[in-house]
């Protein structure tokens, strides 16, 4: 057979026959082919990635789960008065007016991003943060239903005033079939939160968008909000925190906000931009500059130094514009670049269209002469509202470079565009042939974007001329212990005090203000006359904005390697292959790769040196990390994947009787590094602790002392985790 690759031995080359398991040779067992083709199969492949023929006695890998826990916004939306209206009506003429009302609300929820989760009867019920969650999923929801109040209105039929739609949003937690979400469906989501945004629909006012408390605080930046009174939901026992949706709060640009706290650990990273800016400049040579970095990790910030020092570094008059491509919404394939050109004429979104079209034309006159005129301006129309003439695609890309260049020309010009992992695939290609269409003028491009752009596109900016990328690391924990003591006073706290916050900032700006201002409106920090002080035996809860923030990166992984990550979750923020390997059901092999994937992508590193004879030692890169993927985890799931941890424990201590093994079977797998901290019985209950109990705290009823883990890493993994915390600390107290 052409193409067949014939099975040979490894030690003395001889072809092997059809069903031959040892070598007639030498005796030397030989590898596993596929039965179709013969081609030599991996260890931990079940089917052959020649011809795709099923290996002869594989076992198929336990398969991820499909369902998990996250935290989700639901929305739904109701057509008032609508039995009334179908009671008078004839039946063709209601399924005139539902299929259009059906039809437009999938499009306006699946433009910001959310899943169309069932249709009843004359409501629609939407979901967002599945299967992919990102830190703007309430904004997104609210946004959809502010939308939808706008766009359905045209659905009602004439004469039929009284139908008008009301719609109700809630945050919370919720199991989610993750492969439903992603291909569509019914039953998508189950928890109290669909409940919830059911009743909170049901009482909003027609035309209005009611959300709930957590909602609100998610959003509140973003949404002006009118308060209303609490209500109690049809179920209820208790008043729920309600507020009405009125419209979006326009984002103001970045570079413009005021920073608290000064600049730490940046020096390096903003000197390479100064450098970039004299460099266009001074040789009039055009830069293309990315700055790449988690969320939160301080790449607005370092844009808005580079802002500030603009002026201080050139004598002559500098043009600055930015654009920032938004994560959802209608025609913002081009937003950023209709920011900048917006800006350059002074158009408001407030202006009729005479006069944005006057103030563009303006614009225009004033940096190309009259034989381009009109061209540029009937390409930039529809970027800002306008009709114009429709133009080939190139056409009008042309017209807008040549406007950018133009801009650059007059003089020195930097152009930002923010969150371009974000952007359109034609937004990329555009920004790119810009850098390289630029000849001999003083232009800076920066751009922003996290690590995601370069896994949709490795190639970045890698044929322009003067392309300069940027990375910014996490900040060291003295970095984070600055930017801590600038925010409350160099004598705010003490050392062991300010560790638990270090440690769950991890390295983001972003981490630590958002706790701080968690902290804060919890009333566990205050300011007092002596300055802050921070309630002790304090357990740190984790704030939605950084809960979400690690939740999309956990879910932009590949399904494989999510997966290891989930499971590596249930060992411990210490673990090995085999662990997870055993937990999943998979060839050790095949997690070691995923692992090393996980390694380059910064969620996991390994240790120098491990406690488990055979097997590397690998520890999250961050404890939050370690917590979202472990409340992922469907509660039977846990269980399961703990049992199957403490088999293969038990498989290698066979032989003698460790103390900290049966944690992973009694308590969901903290192992104790210091033997001292915790004693295990036969039976698996913890004993008595070495240390006596000091009793309740001033202001509370039991002691706390052993329902929080300690404060430092290397201690904290010798704890139960959050699900099996214990109660008391076996002192009568």
């Amino acid at each position: 057979m052409e193409g067949v690759i014939s099975a040979q031995c490894d030690r003395c080359g001889r072809t092997a026959a059809d069903g031959d398991r040892f070598c007639g040779g030498c005796g030397a067992e030989l590898g596993a082919v596929c039965p179709h083709c013969l081609r030599p199969l991996a260890t931990d492949v079940t089917f052959c990635t020649s011809c795709g023929a099923p290996r002869t006695g594989a076992q198929r890998p336990a398969a991820a789960p499909q369902e998990d826990r996250r935290r989700v916004s639901v929305l739904f939306v109701d057509l008032i008065d609508f039995t009334p209206y179908v009671e008078r009506t004839d039946p063709e003429q209601v399924r005139g007016m539902q299929t259009g009302f059906f039809s437009a609300a999938k499009r306006v929820v699946g433009q910001y991003g959310g899943v169309v989760e069932k249709y009843i009867g004359d409501a629609v019920m939407a979901l967002f943060g599945a299967p992919v969650a990102t830190e703007t999923d309430a904004l997104r929801c609210v946004r959809a239903g502010l939308e939808l109040q706008r766009v359905l209105t045209r659905f009602a039929p004439t004469g039929a005033d009284e139908l008008r739609f009301r719609v109700g949003v809630a945050t919370g937690e919720a199991l989610v079939d993750v492969a439903a979400a992603r291909d569509g469906g019914q039953a998508i989501v189950a928890g109290d939160v669909v409940n919830t945004a059911s009743r909170m629909q049901s009482v909003a006012p027609p035309g209005g968008v009611l959300v709930c408390g957590a909602t609100h605080a998610l959003t509140k930046d973003a949404i002006r909000y009118s308060e209303q009174p609490p209500v109690t939901l049809r179920g209820r026992s208790s008043p729920t925190e309600v507020w009405l949706a009125l419209s979006p709060v326009r984002r103001q640009p970045t570079d413009r906000e005021p920073d608290t706290t000064p600049l730490i650990d940046r020096e390096h990273e903003l000197g390479l931009l100064v450098n970039a800016l004299h460099r266009s400049l001074r040789d009039q040579m055009p830069q293309v500059v990315t700055v790449f970095g988690r969320a939160g990790i301080g790449k607005s910030r370092l844009v808005r130094e580079l802002y500030r020092h603009a002026g201080r570094l050139v004598d002559e008059p500098l043009t600055w514009r930015t654009g920032r491509c938004p994560p959802f919404g209608e025609n913002v394939t081009f937003a950023a670049l209709a920011d900048v050109v917006k800006t350059e004429a002074g158009i408001l979104d407030t202006d009729p269209a005479p006069t944005a079209a006057q103030r563009l034309a303006a614009a225009v006159t004033e940096l190309v002469g009259p034989g381009e005129r009109d061209r540029i301006v009937d390409a930039l129309r529809p970027l800002v509202g306008l009709t114009g003439t429709a133009l080939p695609a190139e056409e009008a890309e042309s017209a807008w470079r040549r406007f950018l260049l133009a801009l650059a020309a007059r003089r020195p010009t930097v152009l930002v565009f923010e969150d371009l992992h974000w952007a359109d695939d034609a937004m990329l290609r555009f920004v790119e042939l810009l850098g390289a269409a630029a000849r001999d003028v003083p232009l800076l491009l920066l751009c922003t974007a996290r690590p995601e752009l370069v896994d949709r596109d490795p190639s970045w900016a890698g044929t322009i001329t003067g392309s300069v990328t940027i990375t910014l690391p996490p900040l060291r924990d003295t970095g984070i212990a600055s930017l801590y003591a600038h925010m409350f006073g160099q004598a705010a706290f003490s050392a062991d005090m300010l560790s638990p916050l270090v440690e769950v900032a991890g390295g983001n700006p972003l981490y630590a203000h958002e706790y701080v201002r968690m902290l804060i409106e919890q009333g566990a920090l205050r300011q007092s006359g002596r300055g802050w002080s921070l309630e002790k035996h304090l357990d740190l809860p984790m704030p939605e904005s950084v809960h979400a923030v690690i939740a999309n990166r956990v879910d932009l992984l590949d399904a494989k390697d999510r997966a290891v990550l989930l499971a590596a979750s249930v060992v411990g923020v210490q673990f090995w292959p085999g662990a997870v390997a055993a937990a999943l059901g998979l060839a050790v092999e095949s997690v070691e790769r995923a692992l090393r994937r996980l390694e380059q992508r910064d969620f996991v590193h390994e240790q120098a040196a491990s406690t488990m004879a055979g097997q590397p030692e690998f520890r999250f890169r961050h404890v939050l990390v370690r917590d979202v993927c472990y409340q992922r985890l469907p509660r039977t799931e846990r269980v399961a994947r703990h049992e199957r941890t403490a088999d293969w424990l038990d498989a290698l201590s066979q032989s003698r009787d460790t103390t900290w093994r049966r944690s992973w079977r009694t308590t969901g797998g903290r192992r104790t590094r210091s033997p001292g901290r915790w004693t295990w019985t036969p039976t698996g209950t913890p004993a008595r602790p070495a240390r006596r109990c000091t009793g309740p705290p001033a202001g509370r009823t039991r002691c706390t002392a052993w329902t929080r883990p300690p404060a430092t890493r290397a201690a904290r993994s010798a704890w139960p985790t959050t699900a099996t915390r214990w109660a008391g600390c076996n002192w009568s107290c």
